[in-house]
């Protein structure tokens, strides 16, 4: 099963909700947590940040609805997606952990994760976890 952190906000380009990235930045740039957590919320962003490649193919505009899952045996990038959300839940933005075995029509794929466009109609995810 794929495995996928996402918040409640709706995200500007896609129908599906934000990621744990773009919400960790959003954390991150806020500048209202503790000392304490602004280091381990910045160095597991900056582990993630050099061990996940950054997907050429979600700049293009045909793939917006595109979103990315982690492989299920990518467990370092995992536990460090585990950490953010537990800071971001936290301060207030209720991160979901959802599984789904179906993440669409792949477009991107490396060892720790996948890049897919949801099938449209059909249900995503399965498995949620909090």
């Amino acid at each position: 099963m794929y495995i996928r952190f996402q918040g409640q906000k709706q995200s500007d380009s896609s129908s599906s909700k934000l990621g744990i990235f773009q919400l960790a930045f959003e954390l991150r740039d806020e500048g209202d947590l503790p000392n304490y957590l602004h280091e381990i919320l910045v160095h597991d962003i900056e582990w993630l940040l050099k061990h996940l490649q950054s997907p050429k193919v979600l700049e293009k505009d045909e793939h917006h609805r595109a979103i990315s899952w982690f492989h299920p045996q990518a467990r370092e990038p995992i536990e460090r997606a585990r950490s953010i959300a537990a800071i971001l839940n936290e301060h207030g933005y209720h991160i979901e952990q959802i599984q789904t075995a179906d993440p669409g029509l792949v477009i991107y794929e490396d060892e720790h994760q996948v890049v897919a466009k949801p099938r449209r109609g059909r249900a995503r995810s399965r498995g949620c976890t909090r």
